[in-house]
């Protein structure tokens, strides 16, 4: 079986601050991506444990060097390279899961950890983790496995509420800091790469009992934006789209492939 593997850094236990850590020129970036790869290491383990013969995985964390050190990959693991963070790219119907890595819940969740991004597609919120569990359903390919923080755990299983999440840290403050650095818990990183080993083992177990994420079209998508002048930005780029106020943009199609995501 072959798996589909999304790897993201905000959700990885340990990372605490956007910009020292997820930035390429902050003082604790090298450290951040030595995590993210141990546990997509660890995940790769599991999968083998559980049955897969393949695992694919895309660095989805901005451009080079994103979020995974190529030197210390698994030596089972195929990475995809230089796609920046426009994928997945490669995902189609040959996979036979989709399993995401280290990811965050969207902006304006309640406790999330680093939380960013989010659309509104067909009156439903969803945030990265939904946007790809959706584009691995339209493949057929159901997402089996996500970890992360807890808030992103919580918006994985209202999604999917059977998919099997490892919570590797979660938030100590009540209010939404977006971006900014605030309070967190999180498990040692041995400890996550444990966990997130027997995850991966359990959800390929259970790839049969989790079906794909479908939303059927036709497709209204809204992108939301806090600094109108990335909504000027979208619609210099799709000039399809239309301006609901300074701050959202929305589009419209029977194509789900024609809508800018």
């Amino acid at each position: 079986m072959k798996i589909y593997v999304i790897c993201d850094l905000e959700g990885v236990a340990g990372v605490v601050d956007q910009r020292q850590q997820c930035w390429e020129d902050g003082d604790y970036y090298l450290q951040a991506r030595r995590l993210a790869t141990l546990e997509l290491n660890a995940l790769v383990e599991g999968a083998l444990e559980g049955g897969a013969n393949q695992v694919v995985a895309w660095d989805g964390h901005c451009q080079f060097p994103a979020s995974i050190d190529v030197e210390l990959v698994h030596p089972e693991c195929k990475l995809i390279m230089g796609a920046g963070d426009g994928g997945p790219l490669g995902l189609d119907s040959s996979f036979a899961a989709l399993f995401q890595l280290g990811l965050h819940a969207m902006s304006g969740a309640k406790g999330g950890v680093l939380a960013h991004g989010g659309w509104t597609l067909n009156g439903m919120r969803l945030g990265e983790i939904g946007m790809s569990a959706l584009i691995g359903g339209l493949h057929g390919v159901p997402n089996a496995f996500v970890s992360g923080d807890r808030a992103a755990a919580e918006e994985t299983h209202a999604l999917s509420p059977s998919i099997e999440t490892v919570i590797v840290k979660e938030s100590l403050c009540e209010g939404v800091s977006g971006l900014r650095q605030s309070p967190m818990l999180t498990l040692a990183p041995q400890k996550a790469r444990l966990l997130i080993r027997e995850g991966a083992r359990r959800a390929m177990e259970r790839i049969h009992e989790i079906a794909p994420v479908r939303i059927e079209p036709p497709y209204t998508l809204l992108w939301h934006f806090g600094d109108p002048a990335h909504a000027d930005e979208m619609l210099a780029a799709h000039p399809q789209g239309r301006r609901l106020d300074e701050a959202t943009v929305e589009f419209r199609s029977d194509d789900f492939w024609a809508l800018p995501i």
